[in-house]
């Protein structure tokens, strides 16, 4: 049985590609969508250039919160963006990895995005985390929509 490394991820959008990324850089459009179902997002910093750095505070029920952190490592947009993804203050983490998402014009007011998340280590709840991406993508879905 092969390893699998990676979750894919594609959905569809009515929106341009343009307005798409900006749901996926500007921390407060990130703070509407970005997040399990379990979780309240809290602040949101983004430096949207290359090495630039985004930060995203997740609040649990308990009151006590982690962040996923990471660095933006290729921009093109509206078509591309690249960032390492790592959590912050969770015990036992999931390894880091790369998100890289494309977005494609499919016509004037249709974007597809693609989402691909490459782990050097396979985390122990892999399943969930296409769960996760798919339960995220769908509330941006509801909210660009």
């Amino acid at each position: 049985m092969k390893t699998v490394n990676k979750v894919f991820v594609s959905r569809k959008f009515i929106c341009s590609p343009a307005e798409l990324f900006d749901w996926l850089v500007q921390p407060e459009l990130i703070a509407q969508w970005f997040g399990p179902k379990h979780l309240i997002v809290g602040e949101v910093h983004s430096n949207l250039e290359v090495d630039g750095q985004i930060s995203i505070e997740l609040k649990k029920a308990n009151g006590s919160n982690f962040f996923i952190k990471g660095q933006y490592l290729e921009i093109d947009k509206p078509e591309k963006l690249v960032f390492s993804y790592q959590y912050s203050d969770l015990q036992n983490p999931p390894p880091e990895s790369v998100v890289t998402i494309k977005l494609k014009a499919l016509n004037q007011n249709q974007t597809e995005l693609t989402l691909i998340q490459s782990f050097e280590q396979i985390p122990e709840d892999m399943p969930s985390r296409k769960d996760a991406w798919n339960h995220m993508l769908q509330v941006l879905e509801n909210q660009v929509s």
